[in-house]
């Protein structure tokens, strides 16, 4: 019986097949060369719409695809760009109308994949020589392990970077010092027990982690074993991180009246109760204009995500924002145009100033991160570079299933006094039947 993955990229096909009749500019009219890549010729610079689509990659309107694309628009002023809203991608293969471009990040790229929306671009990248080299080398890494053969399957355009923001007031107001750059969770988590303090009736929160996979991702630990037919999520590197959660939460107040133990970004910004958590750069970035708007501005800073004892200098996973190009496109050379202007010096440099993250390998342009917002002025920036982005595992379909696991064995170990073996032990039982049921599907 066909997968569900599998079905899901028959309908693709399905959609390639189809549409790859039509033609259009540039294109070979035929399935096979749309799947291969694109019609190796240049833009002509002929008038050309093209659809863009959010696949989480933080556009999220019209204005905000014209300030992505603002040196795409200076440098081509016959590409317009149009922003798909009010839909979503299963509807969108359904319908057979697929848009141009999908702005998604390498979390979702083997989903994508799956599908069959993604095509090689490493005939255009080598045609008109850019330089991926310049890019932050670990992106590229883990771009170049969804391609078997040498495919790379979307331009990475910002990227984004694990940080630890942390409420210098609390710190102050207990006579703690501050966390600083490359500590260790195991530093972290006895920096904690000295800031988890009930004071006038609130009870403030030394540390929030989240969920087991922001530890899990950062110490670069797959869900399955290579052959993806077996759950390992009982390996000693998991019970170290699960120990490591144990140990949190046994900190008196860190676990509230009610069974509460794992608190937000909103426990954090808004309600001001927890000293230290970890985040990621773009997520921090966007939410703090509100944070000033709302008057609630207090005294915080940010140094290096926290690193593992045994992986020195390596902080939060990598991740990245990336385009890909859709194989029923018929405008593809202009949507590799577009993209390919992502990338350049002049587009970096300018997006560095704003709200996201450079994805050059430039550490000096990276300190110069959102310097037109003037968020960071003053603030420990800088530091957060200090740690490397930690590499993944290849992606699984089963990621996300595997990771649900993952937190119902925390909240099995806190509300119901279960030990480390016991919960990651059902976790992987849960995990191995699941492969089981897919496999039968």
């Amino acid at each position: 019986m066909m997968s569900r993955w599998a079905s899901r990229a028959a309908i693709g096909t399905t959609v390639l097949v189809m549409l790859s009749a039509c033609g259009g500019n540039g294109s070979s009219g035929t399935e096979g060369n749309l799947q291969q890549g694109i019609d190796e010729s240049a833009y002509n610079n002929e008038p050309v719409t093209l659809m863009f689509y959010n696949h989480n990659a933080g556009i999220l309107s019209q204005a905000d695809l014209d300030a992505l694309l603002a040196p795409v628009k200076a440098k081509y002023p016959n590409i317009t760009a149009q922003f798909v809203a009010d839909t979503t991608l299963d509807k969108m293969i359904t319908a057979e109308q697929l848009p141009d471009v999908i702005l998604t990040s390498n979390y979702y790229l083997h989903d994508l994949l799956q599908q069959n929306i993604g095509i090689d671009l490493s005939g255009m990248i080598k045609q008109h020589n850019v330089d991926l080299g310049k890019l932050e080398p670990e992106a590229v890494n883990l771009l170049k392990k969804f391609g078997s053969d040498g495919e790379i399957y979307g331009i990475p355009y910002a990227m984004n970077y694990g940080v630890m923001v942390y409420n210098k007031d609390l710190f102050d107001r207990f006579a703690v010092p501050y966390p600083k750059d490359n500590m260790t969770w195991d530093e972290v988590i006895e920096l904690a027990r000295q800031v988890t303090k009930s004071e006038q009736g609130m009870q403030y929160v030394g540390l929030s982690i989240g969920d087991p996979q922001v530890m899990s991702r950062a110490y670069s630990l797959p869900v399955v074993d290579d052959t993806q037919t077996k759950a390992v999520l009982t390996s000693d590197p998991y019970k170290k991180i699960f120990g490591m959660y144990e140990r949190l939460y046994g900190i008196p107040g860190i676990v509230d009246a009610n069974k509460k133990y794992n608190y937000g970004i909103d426990d954090f910004l808004k309600e001001q109760k927890v000293a230290m958590y970890p985040y990621w750069i773009a997520n921090l970035t966007t939410r703090l204009p509100q944070l000033q708007e709302a008057g609630k501005n207090f005294n915080w800073d940010v140094v290096s995500f926290p690193s593992f004892s045994d992986k020195p200098g390596l902080g939060r996973e990598i991740d990245f924002h990336m385009a890909m190009i859709t194989p029923t496109s018929q405008n593809k050379e202009a949507a590799f145009a577009a993209i390919q202007t992502l990338i350049t010096e002049e587009s970096q440099r300018a997006m560095n100033k704003g709200i996201r993250l450079t994805i050059l390998n430039d550490p000096e342009l990276k300190k110069q991160f959102s310097s037109d917002t003037k968020l960071y002025e003053g603030k420990n920036l800088a530091g957060i570079f200090s740690v490397k982005p930690a590499p993944l595992p290849a992606a699984t379909e089963y990621d996300t299933k595997m990771y649900s696991f993952l937190k119902e064995a925390v909240k099995s170990m806190v509300t119901e006094s279960k030990d480390v073996n016991t919960v990651l032990r059902e976790a992987e039982e849960k995990g191995n039947n699941h492969i089981l049921e897919v496999s039968k599907q």
